[in-house]
């Protein structure tokens, strides 16, 4: 699995005051997580464009069950890894959809490619501000057998292993 990691703070010097803010993340009870796959490329289409042209070739529902079940679970796969492995870490933040959270954490998936392969941007803010704490950049490796959706699913989940290793280090040092 490959990963780039680009804080917003690569820019410019991070303060004291800064790191310790990001450090501090791991006293929370619960961070908020938006995944936002809208605005994905997936293999190479448009979210919408890829479900008709998979409605084409089916004999199911396509646009109803990626709605209800396929992007669903993509999303769980991804939130259950994350938490898993921040557990496996140590440390006992809880990430998902907790809108009373004093921070959150906004992922827009850009692409998937045909083999399962996620790549997001991830943002750390604090709840209802636009100030950027950190940028994130989230990759996971696609999967090499099993259906369109399995090997998204395992793209997710090596998505949510990195999310977690990258903040296990923003958690000890403040910074990624």
């Amino acid at each position: 699995m490959f990963a780039i990691i680009a804080p917003t703070e690569s820019l410019y010097a991070q303060t004291k005051e800064e790191r310790e803010l990001l450090k501090s993340l791991r006293n929370e009870k619960e961070i908020d997580v938006i995944l936002d796959v809208s605005r994905a490329k997936i293999h190479g289409y448009s979210e919408s464009d890829f479900v008709y042209r998979e409605d084409l070739r089916s004999d199911r529902d396509w646009p109803t069950l990626w709605e209800s079940e396929y992007k669903p679970g993509l999303i769980v796969d991804f939130m259950n890894t994350l938490n898993l492995q921040i557990f496996d870490y140590g440390h006992s933040v809880k990430f998902g959809n907790y809108e009373n959270a004093k921070y959150q954490i906004i992922l827009i998936v850009s692409s998937i490619s045909e083999k399962g392969d996620v790549i997001m941007n991830g943002y750390i803010l604090k709840h209802g501000q636009k100030d950027m704490l950190c940028k994130l950049f989230v990759s996971g490796t696609g999967g090499t057998f099993g259906s369109k959706v399995n090997l998204m699913g395992d793209g997710f989940k090596r998505a949510g292993k990195e999310l977690a290793r990258q903040m296990n280090i923003l958690f000890k040092r403040g910074r990624i």
